[in-house]
């Protein structure tokens, strides 16, 4: 499972739209859509951010391991 895909799963598992996420990291809608489909990946203060909204570790996220 990609990055993308883990961000997807767990978006979803919230119940949250891609603008809602967006809008809670302060980014654009079209940024989540391009790291879900694995055309661009969020930087290090957005893995720290999404973790926070999403939830999980940033470990998780980017290696798919769980701590």
């Amino acid at each position: 499972m990609s990055i993308g895909e883990r961000i997807l799963e767990l978006r979803r598992e919230k119940g949250i739209s891609q603008g809602q996420l967006a809008e809670a990291l302060g980014i654009s809608r079209q940024a989540v859509c391009k790291w879900e489909n694995d055309q661009s990946a969020p930087d290090t203060i957005n893995l720290i951010r999404l973790s926070d909204v999403l939830n999980t570790e940033v470990e998780y996220l980017v290696t798919g391991k769980k701590p």
